[in-house]
């Protein structure tokens, strides 16, 4: 089963920047117009490497905030919890977790188990980022089973958070553990686990094809850094957790048509106008149906049909509990051609937040959004090997990127 490491991470000098001018959300939920954004920060924003003009650029950069004392190294290996206090929907919750090392393996040998596909187009950018610099800027996300909170439980009593950053309503806080016998205990536990990803799909698959690269160039060491990578990880059971759906919107689609043909699939149970944002996110919240319409000012609540739902059972036991699969499923028999095609076209777009997609369905867009599902359906999804269409899940908040940087340049760790 995994093996986790503490280990001697790289972090922003906070006597020369401000944590909220370099940090940033992670590259894939951000638009062009945020990206730049968050660029002009700062000459340190860590968007200046992770989305640098060309991986020589970042390079360059790196080295030179490594020279300027930008980034400093921690001396003693790590373990580093992390805290994001957030509100959702007018609740505060607070998502406790670790940042650690994780041996890298295949997928087949089921210890890390991925629930998403993933685009080589996106992992060949990445790849090239990684081969120029040797460092991960960012956490690949996972879930691990932790019934009783026991890792939580064993953490010091007197936590010192020597960072704290806001950016809206939410606040990230990171502090060390670096008492022998508590990270043993925490290792100890995690030891048997699994981990399922939850987010970082691309930079997971990113690692293994650098592990490869590196071994061509220097061989197969066990315990060169290289056969790591850097993740974030939390119970599965934190009733802190959230998972929720990314929904669609669909351009340059006939929608009328669109909605006339998926009456044979679906029933419509009821129709309301996009009024404000407010009333229709209540109506949301409080609505049956397996996914919801939006076109033309206008949402629709959609139920399967029961024969409909029999077939798609059928076809995919576990992956029929998901509402974006049953749909996309639905979608592709009506337009004939699957949403990959369309997103290489970038005729779909992906938002986490329902007001965006009323916004554009508004706009002449079709909107799809989909009601919250359990994190458990990831969990069954992933231990029958079964892969989830690309962006089914969005957990909410998202860890900044360039908390903690995990040098990957060949050094031996243990």
């Amino acid at each position: 089963m995994p093996e986790c490491l503490p280990f001697c991470g790289w972090f922003y000098n906070l006597e020369k920047v401000r944590p909220e001018e370099v940090l940033a959300p992670p590259y894939d939920v951000v638009t062009k117009e945020e990206i730049e954004y968050y660029k002009k920060k700062s000459p340190y924003n860590i968007f200046h490497l992770e989305l640098s003009e060309s991986p020589s650029k970042a390079k360059e950069l790196l080295e030179k905030f490594i020279s300027e004392k930008i980034f400093l190294q921690e001396k003693i290996p790590t373990l580093y919890y992390h805290e994001l206090d957030f509100e959702y929907q007018g609740k505060r919750y607070l998502r406790r977790g670790f940042i650690l090392l994780v041996k890298l393996y295949p997928f087949e040998e089921k210890i890390i188990l991925p629930h998403e596909r993933v685009y080589n187009k996106v992992t060949e950018e990445r790849l090239n980022l990684l081969k120029a610099t040797s460092f991960q800027f960012s956490q690949v996300y996972a879930l691990y089973e932790d019934p009783y909170l026991f890792t939580l439980k064993e953490l010091p009593e007197n936590l010192n958070f020597f960072l704290e950053v806001t950016f809206g309503t939410e606040t990230q806080r990171l502090a060390k553990i670096q008492e022998r016998s508590v990270i043993e205990k925490i290792l100890s536990f995690l030891k048997p686990k699994r981990f399922y990803i939850a987010d970082g799909h691309h930079r997971y698959n990113t690692a293994l094809k650098y592990k490869a690269y590196m071994e061509s160039l220097y061989g197969q060491e066990e315990f060169k850094d290289y056969n790591y990578i850097s993740m974030y990880i939390s119970p599965f059971e934190d009733e802190n957790l959230l998972m929720l759906p990314t929904h669609r919107v669909f351009k340059n689609l006939d929608g009328k048509s669109f909605l006339e043909r998926l009456k044979q699939y679906v029933i419509i149970e009821k129709e309301s106008p996009i009024l404000n944002s407010q009333e229709s996110f209540e109506a949301l919240e409080t609505a049956q149906g397996d996914f919801f319409l939006a076109f033309e000012k206008k949402l629709y609540f959609c139920r399967l049909r029961e024969e409909i739902k029999k077939v798609l059972k059928e076809k995919e036991a576990e992956l029929s509990e998901l509402p974006l699969w049953n749909f996309l499923q639905i979608f592709e028999e009506i337009v004939g051609v699957p949403e990959e095609k369309l997103k290489e076209e970038e005729r779909v777009e992906f938002f986490s937040r329902q007001e965006e997609v009323l916004k554009r369905a508004s706009q002449g867009g079709l909107g799809v959004l989909f009601p919250t599902v359990s994190a458990e359906i990831l969990k069954r999804i992933a231990e029958k090997e079964k892969v989830m269409p690309h962006k089914s899940t969005y957990f909410y908040p998202k860890i900044l990127t360039g908390l903690v940087l995990a040098e990957v340049s060949g050094k031996r760790i243990k």
